[in-house]
């Protein structure tokens, strides 16, 4: 096995960080691998090549959010503009979409 993780490992009970974020910013949380987890879509989840994962063509208005977790914490990142979050608390929902928030470009 190569750890491929399938949509119906990803619940609300497992992630609940990446389900409060998606759910504040209209996205939608996708598989990924087992030892990545799921990350977080906005946007249409148009990709090069085959599910569940694929490079996002950029300039589409696609935004993939990755969750770290370390011991100091929980950052996101967003893919689509290499910004990465300050660390927050791994069990607070309400800072994680803050988090989230802070690496969206913003006009």
């Amino acid at each position: 096995m190569t750890g491929e993780m399938y949509q119906s490992d990803v619940t609300r009970e497992a992630y609940p960080l990446h389900f409060a974020v998606a759910d504040a910013l209209g996205g939608v949380v996708n598989p990924f691998d087992q030892y990545q987890g799921p990350y977080v879509c906005i946007g249409p989840d148009l990709c090069i090549g085959q599910p569940p994962y694929a490079i996002a063509p950029k300039g589409l208005g696609i935004i993939r959010l990755w969750f770290q977790f370390d011991s100091g914490g929980v950052t996101v990142y967003n893919e689509a503009n290499g910004r990465t979050s300050e660390p927050f608390p791994w069990d607070n929902a309400s800072a994680a979409v803050d988090a989230a928030r802070s690496v969206l470009d913003t006009e």
